[in-house]
């Protein structure tokens, strides 16, 4: 990759002295994008992974949207029980005392702080814990690319002590070491090697049956059970070649990697949480799930049923009630679209897409504490499905089920990180869940996280 740096500095250098830093603040955020030529972003995964231990990536294929972060100019962490409206008040601070060249070159809104909030905050297990509970940060390098436009985004907090050339200088040592240093070609396919158990089909059959139960009870309506396998895995993957297989297989996912010190977080997720800009808010009501057909026929006949089927349609159905109550004091003009089917390369679900505007722009992160967990990978009533899964799972989610994605002011995107894995050393954690509703069957739903497990499995050559 060869990136323009000498032009790169010159333009950021005039961009600084126009503004005239002399009288600079200490502790200003500066945010500078550049417009680049055309370039493979995945491509830069693995150089840029080998180089940083803070490295973020988030493709939409079906949008042509992607960007790849990496290096932290400022990291946000927040352990212990909390919530996502936390980080609200942290980030308006930040953007007090900032300064960028946005407005005078394009209309897009860059994304600034990038990261993840875990699923059950204040449960840091030994796999985790190099995510903090909510772990955000903003990037020093960030490549951004929609359509058919390129950019490179620059950030930086302003140092008092040193020259504005002195800082640039040092700004961009990662740049040239990315430019000029030979990198190791990582093998296409990583081999693993893991089986399931009899043990674990017989302990997910007793967890069911007693969800079934207390659903019998009344204790609650729906409650998301996952699974998670372990693998022993040989070497590093090259994650050029599995996020470009996720990118080619999984056209209408969110093809997402998170990296933090020597763990990564990755997958291919088909849940939406909340997209809002300006103040026009767009939530994906996604559940109940069937596999795909041989044929085109036996795909359709098999969505028909879906489409009729109690059991998945009552699942679909709380996730639509529970948006639009736990929404509704921060929301107005909201508009339920029709329902239908969402396909995916292994699996369809029942899809229902909503869109409502925000109140106030400023109760943004309380509605998202409002809305999550969803019962798409929770429960429903929230409150007492969410206590049975931490009471009952036998492994902390982290940030699978969590939240990942990215804060700009006037604009987020959030996704919810399933069909995922965790690397983390030689250990591979794959995650999977499902609904469970009256009328569940403990062997389905065992089958229907194994087509869950898929998009990660099929990255890997397993050995056992």
């Amino acid at each position: 990759m060869t990136l323009p740096i000498h032009d790169l500095k010159k333009a950021l250098l005039s961009f600084l002295n126009e503004h005239n830093l002399s009288n600079k603040k200490e502790g200003m955020l500066i945010n500078f994008a550049y417009k680049i030529e055309k370039i493979n972003i995945t491509s830069l995964i693995d150089p840029i992974l080998q180089l940083s231990k803070k490295v973020f990536y988030f493709n939409r294929p079906e949008d042509d949207f992607c960007i790849l972060a990496f290096e932290d100019t400022f990291s946000l962490k927040i352990n212990g029980e909390n919530k996502f409206s936390e980080l609200g008040d942290k980030i308006s601070v930040i953007l007090e005392n900032s300064l960028n060249n946005f407005d005078e070159i394009s209309s897009v809104k860059f994304p600034l702080f990038l990261g993840g909030t875990k699923f059950n905050t204040g449960k840091n297990s030994d796999e985790w814990t190099d995510f903090a509970d909510n772990d955000w940060f903003i990037p020093r390098f960030l490549f951004y690319k929609k359509d058919k436009d390129f950019w490179f985004i620059i950030n930086f907090i302003v140092n008092i002590n040193y020259s504005i050339e002195d800082q640039v200088n040092c700004l961009f040592e990662p740049i040239d070491k990315l430019n000029n240093k030979q990198f190791e070609l990582l093998k296409d396919i990583a081999k693993i090697k893991f089986c399931i158990v009899e043990r674990e089909r017989k302990e997910w059959n007793e967890l069911i049956s007693d969800a079934l139960s207390r659903i019998e009870e009344g204790l609650f309506r729906k409650v998301v059970i996952s699974r998670r396998i372990i693998a022993d895995i040989k070497h590093s993957p090259s994650f050029n070649f599995a996020l470009a297989k996720l990118q080619e297989n999984y056209q209408n996912c969110t093809i997402f990697l998170y990296k933090s010190e020597n763990s990564i977080l990755f997958g291919a997720t088909p849940e939406q949480l909340l997209k809002f800009s300006g103040n026009e808010i767009e939530f994906d009501a996604l559940a109940g799930s069937a596999k795909r057909g041989n044929t085109e026929e036996d795909d359709k006949k098999i969505a028909c049923s879906l489409l009729k089927d109690s059991k998945n349609c009552e699942e679909h159905t709380h996730v639509i009630e529970f948006i639009k109550n736990a929404s509704s004091a921060y929301i107005k003009n909201l508009r339920q679209f029709d329902t239908g089917i969402k396909r995916f390369s292994n699996i369809q679900h029942i899809y229902t897409p909503i869109k409502a505007e925000l109140k106030s722009r400023e109760q943004i992160y309380n509605l998202i504490d409002a809305i999550f967990p969803t019962p798409a990978i929770c429960g429903y009533p929230k409150e007492i499905s969410f206590k049975y899964i931490i009471d009952n799972e036998i492994f902390d989610r982290g940030l699978f089920g969590g939240i990942i994605g990215f804060i700009s002011p006037g604009e987020m995107d959030l996704v919810v990180a399933i069909r995922s894995a965790l690397l983390n050393d030689n250990k591979l954690y794959i995650y999977a869940g499902c609904g469970i509703v009256k009328g569940s069957d403990p062997i389905s739903e065992f089958e229907e996280t194994e087509i869950k497990m898929n998009p990660i499995l099929s990255l890997f050559k397993n050995e056992s």
